[in-house]
């Protein structure tokens, strides 16, 4: 005689965060923004850049600029070291418009890797790191709270404009060592 099973009721809908470190502190992006985890490539320096502004690299032909989330949140910096990791993310505005601009990089410390939060383990965002909205929520995991971070309330309105400038100016500089042919 066959026993019938019972079907479990799905699980609740999940979503998945990249966690990682800087100064000591554990934060988390939506997974969907984050594009890719990189080594420390060699960065320009741009002697005008504003402090958070690390350099930048080209990947794959985009000028990405790289930021120290740290001087961002008011979190103590820390010297870059050679195996720092780097989080490839997607500003919202740039994802949604289908343009490579909207990429910029994030230094870490470290990074713990990929989470499931369900929407209930979801808690309040962190006050002391709500710079612009930035801390979105908050979860628990084994280790304590993990602040929860939009990507696009990472830079202010102006500030992503000059960063959009900042980068604009280097694919020019870039384009005037292009290789043609005499």
């Amino acid at each position: 005689m066959p026993q019938s099973r019972m079907i479990d009721a799905p699980p609740p809908s999940t979503t998945s965060h990249v966690v990682f470190s800087i100064a000591g502190d554990r934060l988390a992006l939506p997974v969907g923004a984050v594009r890719r985890f990189l080594p420390l490539p060699r960065l320009d320096r741009l002697p005008t850049a504003p402090a958070p502004v690390e350099g930048i690299f080209v990947y794959h032909g985009t000028v990405v600029p790289v930021l120290r989330l740290a001087a961002i949140l008011g979190l103590p910096v820390r010297d870059v070291g050679l195996y720092a990791p780097l989080l490839l993310v997607e500003r919202a505005e740039g994802r949604a418009e289908g343009r490579a601009e909207g990429m910029l990089a994030l230094l870490a410390g470290r990074v713990h890797g990929v989470v499931p939060v369900a929407p209930e383990d979801l808690l309040p965002a962190d006050p002391a790191l709500s710079f612009n909205g930035c801390a979105v929520g908050a979860f628990r995991d084994a280790l304590g709270t993990v602040a929860v971070l939009s990507p696009g309330r990472l830079l202010t309105e102006t500030e992503t404009s000059l960063l959009d400038a900042f980068r604009a100016a280097e694919e020019r500089r870039l384009s005037g060592w292009s290789a043609t042919t005499p």
